[in-house]
């Protein structure tokens, strides 16, 4: 502007000086005064002359102004000129325009917008949260949630929503698939409806070999842990309690959900360590044994603790080795020199003894309950028919010297023996009855260590071995294949020294005390109920 004001000015200064022509002189009027060629007029032409050069002068003037207005803006301008702090941008007009008089407008093309459904109301809403007032800078895990770094407490209402703008903001996958169909979903509902298939798909049915699904639960005791070594740990027939018992004498009941498992029950017993604790198959007992020559019999409806003061006719300074048949009718305990001893689950006394030719170690019943397996020292396997109480079959457990633990799956068609040196061989129990030879169908040489536990799950389709020499040495066998599941345990699996295990009775749980007094809960997710 400064510039077209100069130039202007200079045009304007020259032009005075210029003579106009006649014909400029009609249309513009210039101020001769003190022009020095005005001289040689009249007096009476420069009275009329500069009279009306007077009068044009003005008009002159203000014509001058209204361009100036008009060009420039303000002529005030022209006075700060040079000053460029006085100086104030000012809106310009338009230099070109179109003149589209006439015309009419022709309408814009609008995008089409998707309409998108509004998001669904929230299924509840507490009240309370209203009220709440939430210091989000206490905390380090909170101070994301800050819009600004000084913002310190917020409303409940406020803490909600930005938990909810946190969760999309790290989100990193879509969440299409959570999106409903109403169609869709009506017609699997139909056909859901019409089925009588398992609502629970993907679970149950035969077990794949080689890779077993197992997720770590909370801990089956972590409400009270025992003081010493568990030595036992069963569930209950229903499979809602577990019992846990040990050397610090305690008997504990716990409710096994794998979310809380909160404790039940406790029953201290104060003259004897427990080396043996078995629900009865109705699950109104806990009959617990150890190295004394009396046990314990713990009614759970009643909650009494009931003493049986010592083994009528016998002589033996420990019961802490024992069995209850699945039938509910017998209890069996080891006793002195080869001695398997057979009592009334009823009246918890004495009915017969069984005897072998060398120390008996290990005893297992069959599925069915009429027949019971016994061996141990000279790795002899003797099989004994309850009803008459004799012998029906004896065989050598084939490359064992001392036959440490016995097992019979559910399906009462295996039998596993174990040995001090870790060797598992599986026999047939349609093979067994009636002949001094048995070969068995599998060996299975995976533990190294002597073998102190073995157990089939429900379906036995899966079979657990363990030892409590060396660390985390529990094994689980797929039974169809007899094969070990090599992905689960591994060197990583906190299992320490294992002491005993057990299957839930739907076989979702599998639950495995230690040394440490823990004892820890895994789910099976193969199948559907725990």
């Amino acid at each position: 502007k400064a510039v077209s004001l100069l130039v202007f000015v200079s045009w304007a200064i020259n032009y005075q000086q210029m003579e106009p022509s006649t014909e400029d002189s009609k249309l513009f009027v210039i101020d001769t005064l003190g022009d020095p060629t005005a001289k040689s007029r009249g007096k009476k032409g420069k009275k009329a002359q500069g009279k009306k050069g007077s009068q044009l002068t003005e008009a002159e003037l203000e014509e001058e102004s209204r361009l100036q207005q008009a060009l420039f803006g303000n002529a005030s301008a022209l006075d700060s000129f040079g000053d460029e702090a006085k100086l104030a941008p000012k809106a310009e007009p338009d230099l070109f325009f179109e003149d589209r008089a006439g015309e009419q407008p022709k309408p814009k093309k609008r995008k089409k917008q998707r309409q998108e459904a509004p998001p669904p109301a929230a299924a509840w809403h507490d009240e309370d949260d209203d009220g709440l007032n939430i210091n989000i800078a206490y905390l380090s895990r909170l101070r994301k949630l800050r819009t600004t770094e000084k913002e310190e407490v917020i409303s409940g209402t406020q803490y909600s929503e930005r938990l909810r703008q946190q969760h999309k903001k790290m989100q990193h996958q879509s969440t299409a698939w959570a999106e409903i169909n109403s169609t869709d979903a009506a017609a699997e509902s139909d056909d859901l409806l019409r089925s009588t298939a398992e609502l629970v798909g993907g679970r149950g049915g035969r077990l794949a070999k080689g890779t077993l699904e197992v997720v770590r639960m909370k801990d089956a005791n972590f409400a009270e842990r025992c003081n010493a070594v568990v030595q036992s740990v069963q569930f209950h027939p229903n499979g809602q309690l577990m019992m846990t018992a040990g050397f610090d004498k305690t008997l504990r009941l716990f409710q096994v959900d794998g979310t809380l498992n909160a404790k039940v029950q406790s029953v201290f017993l104060p003259d004897m360590p427990i080396y043996s604790a078995h629900f009865t198959p109705d699950g109104s007992e806990v009959i617990m044994t150890g190295r004394r020559k009396f046990f314990y019999v713990y009614n759970i409806a009643a909650g009494k603790v009931e003493r049986v003061q010592s083994i009528i006719g016998r002589e033996e300074k420990s019961t802490e080795t024992s069995f209850v048949s699945p039938d509910g009718r017998h209890i069996v305990v080891l006793g002195n020199d080869g001695y398997v001893i057979l009592l009334s689950a009823k009246t918890k006394q004495w009915i017969a003894n069984m005897k072998m030719n060398r120390a008996a170690r290990s005893a297992a019943f069959s599925a069915d309950g009429r027949y019971l397996y016994s061996s141990g020292a000279g790795g002899e396997v003797y099989q004994w028919d309850l009803g008459t109480r004799r012998c029906v079959s004896r065989f050598a457990d084939e490359g064992s010297r001392f036959t440490s633990c016995l097992s019979t799956s559910a399906d009462g068609k295996y039998l596993t023996a174990g040995s001090e040196m870790g060797i598992v061989n599986v026999y047939e129990t349609q093979s067994i009855s009636g002949t001094k030879r048995v070969t068995p169908i599998k060996t299975l040489e995976q533990i190294t260590t002597k073998l102190e536990q073995m157990h089939f799950n429900s379906d036995s389709q899966i079979m657990g071995m363990s030892s409590s020499v060396p660390d985390d040495c529990l094994r689980l066998v797929h039974v169809p294949s007899f094969t070990v599941f090599g992905n689960w345990p591994t060197s990583r699996t906190p299992l320490s020294h294992v002491s005993c295990f057990d299957f839930s009775p739907n076989s979702g749980f599998v639950a495995v005390g230690n040394d440490r007094g823990k004892v820890l809960l895994y789910r099976l997710n193969h199948y559907a109920r725990a």
